[in-house]
């Protein structure tokens, strides 16, 4: 007989095993205690859940919104023939090693401090560990995007309107809200500035208009945003 497939929960925790000093503890726990249970469908995936569960190639397609965000940028833009900069691409970057397998011509580049030191960069795909400020030098990059970056917004929206790049941000609640670094009172306060300061850098900086759209099919009740051109 061969042998026994492996639950998620022991595939899990070999994946934090090979991968001892990545995680937080909270981060070891909820990945810990999220896969020993089965979850109803129709919720959205947790981000360190989903960047795992993709590495590991145990994620669903239905599940995987970062399918739906690829959709979109290629309905949106010529992404496989663009360089692309990633901002706050996570542990694992996922998205981008996607985004990466798919170009042609172009390459991407991801930024974000918590980049797995077991990662490594290859011609059409650089790594950055360290944060990205809205006065990066971004070099020849066409293309600024973000998957549910929180507080990251703010500098792909201010980079792409000083460099007047086009971008694409997946929003997400924008982190906790009311406390004394946050003067936001909630997640619908955050987004509809969030949106606010887009239309404005669009409006300012000719990039045309502000388009909205959702990806629902994958339970992901915040909006993606990214500029249109006329």
């Amino acid at each position: 007989m061969g042998d026994r497939l492996k639950t998620n929960y022991e595939l899990v925790v070999d994946f934090i095993n090979k991968y001892p000093n990545e995680f937080e503890n909270h981060e070891i726990n909820y990945l810990m205690s999220y896969s020993k249970k089965d979850h109803k469908p129709g919720v959205m995936i947790p981000d360190i859940v989903r960047e795992v569960y993709d590495e590991l190639g145990i994620l669903e397609d239905k599940d995987n919104a970062f399918l739906g965000f690829i959709d979109l940028l290629s309905n949106s833009f010529n992404y496989k023939e663009e360089n692309i900069l990633e901002v706050a691409g996570g542990i694992f970057p996922r998205l981008a090693k996607r985004i990466a397998n798919n170009q042609t011509s172009g390459k991407i580049t991801v930024y974000d401090p918590r980049l797995n030191s077991k990662e490594t960069s290859s011609d059409n795909f650089k790594l950055v560990r360290k944060k990205f400020y809205a006065d990066e030098n971004i070099g020849d990059t066409g293309l600024l995007i973000g998957f549910m970056p929180c507080e990251a917004t703010y500098n792909i929206i201010d980079a792409a309107a000083r460099n007047r790049v086009d971008f694409m941000i997946a929003l997400c609640e924008g982190g906790p809200h009311g406390d004394c670094y946050d003067f936001f009172e909630s997640d619908n306060d955050w987004l509809r500035t969030m949106i606010c300061m887009a239309e404005r850098a669009v409006e300012d900086n000719n990039l045309g208009t502000l388009e909205k759209r959702y990806l629902k099919e994958y339970h992901d009740p915040y909006p993606v945003i990214y500029n249109r051109r006329k």
